[in-house]
């Protein structure tokens, strides 16, 4: 799927380049990363942009200097991820996004804690 999404900032590249690195060090956070990403998707809403849930759960085994490494310039996904998302730094990023951002990351982050229910 990341191979055929239109997304910005160059994210496809990142997630190819995250999966090459835990193909390299961590096959089985591989394997439970590509595991969360599936759910994630299938427990978006069915009008909803599957792109944020896939991510999310693509890089919620990262640790926070991954994390960081990788998604510096994709906010939405270094924010709802466990390792990073209680960083004092998205709060002012937090309060300036719109509604529908905030209560996109809210229902990421209670997701991506529990991929097997619903958001």
């Amino acid at each position: 799927m990341n191979r055929s999404w239109f997304v910005r900032g160059g994210l496809d590249r990142t997630a190819e380049a995250w999966m090459d690195h835990l193909a390299a060090t961590d096959e089985a956070r591989l394997e439970q990363c590509c595991e969360t990403a599936r759910k994630m998707c299938g427990i978006r809403g069915k009008s909803e942009d599957p792109k944020p849930w896939f991510y999310a759960g693509l890089f919620s085994q990262a640790t926070e200097d991954e994390a960081r490494r990788f998604l510096r310039e994709h906010r939405v996904t270094l924010a709802v991820l466990p390792a990073t998302h209680d960083d004092a730094e998205f709060r002012p990023w937090l309060a300036g996004v719109s509604g529908e951002t905030r209560e996109l990351v809210a229902r990421l982050r209670g997701a991506i804690r529990d991929p097997g229910a619903e958001p």
